[in-house]
């Protein structure tokens, strides 16, 4: 009798420095890819038209937890816990980011597209956040985070672009991991599969569009600055888990988690543009 073998997953190294012609390639994709992800973007109004359809969709068609968390009750708001704080941070830099962009560009001119996107991206990620909670029937409104992750994150705002991107990127690739991570642990609420199947096609939005984050920022940093993300990111990775810590709950040592990060990111199907080197697990 033969078994279907699983794909081997291609596998983005976050950290491998690209040659000036890779670059410009990438960062043409990307931009070409945000065209068909995103639809058209309202500047006035901060919005992606399918985006909002998609958000729309959602409501018009809810899934509910029936009932108590059950006998892993434990465990599954442990998991909730860790999907809100793994996004509190970047939900209060993003909004921080957008508002400075509105006054730096409110006409439009001169403005970063591509960088617009990847605000906005994060801007709905804690909207399709929201609806997972709402999923389990949680309706809480997201945290802010605490007074000192703020300070970091309004100092960060004012480090020299160069090396703001190193720190964003090595945040982008944590951030990624743990919310493949909780994608992989939404088995925990495999007996209501209706919802389990709703959440994880949520965290699949999220997870595209984290990779996406990853493979634009690598485009856009020299190789100088690649080898000092690749440098930093532990201490990064170290400090996002400390904010995080129930993600060692959910069954993965530090060291576990950084092995994650070494193997490298999995790459949607639909970038077959990120990285044209097929590596298996």
């Amino acid at each position: 009798m033969s078994t279907r073998r699983k794909p081997v997953p291609r596998l983005l190294d976050p950290f491998r420095i690209l040659g000036a012609r890779e670059r410009r390639a990438h960062l043409a994709a990307y931009e070409r890819h945000l065209d068909q992800r995103d639809g058209t973007l309202d500047l006035a109004a901060m919005r992606l038209a399918r985006r909002e359809s998609y958000l729309e969709d959602l409501a018009n068609k809810p899934v509910r937890w029936r009932g108590d968390l059950g006998a892993a009750r434990e465990l599954r708001t442990t998991w909730l816990v860790a999907a809100a704080k793994a996004n509190e941070g970047e939900s209060y830099g993003v909004e921080l980011e957008l508002r400075r962009f509105a006054q730096r560009h409110p006409d439009g001119r001169g403005a970063d597209v591509a960088y617009l996107h990847l605000l906005l991206q994060e801007h709905y990620h804690t909207r399709l956040l929201r609806e997972l909670r709402r999923s389990c029937g949680v309706e809480a409104e997201m945290e802010r985070p605490g007074a000192s992750q703020r300070a970091v994150i309004q100092l960060m705002m004012w480090v020299p672009e160069r090396l703001r991107w190193i720190l964003v990127l090595c945040g982008e690739v944590v951030g990624c991991a743990v919310f493949e991570i909780l994608r992989e642990k939404c088995s925990l609420f495999s007996s209501q599969p209706e919802v389990e199947e709703r959440m994880a096609a949520l965290l699949t939005e999220i997870h595209h569009d984290e990779v996406l984050h990853v493979a634009y920022l690598r485009a856009r940093l020299r190789p100088w600055a690649i080898r000092l993300a690749r440098w930093i990111a532990p201490w990064v990775a170290a400090g996002v888990m400390r904010e995080v810590p129930q993600v060692y709950t959910l069954g993965y040592s530090r060291r576990e988690f950084l092995a994650r990060l070494r193997r490298g990111l999995e790459i949607p199907a639909e970038l077959d543009w990120v990285d044209p080197v097929l590596q298996p697990v």
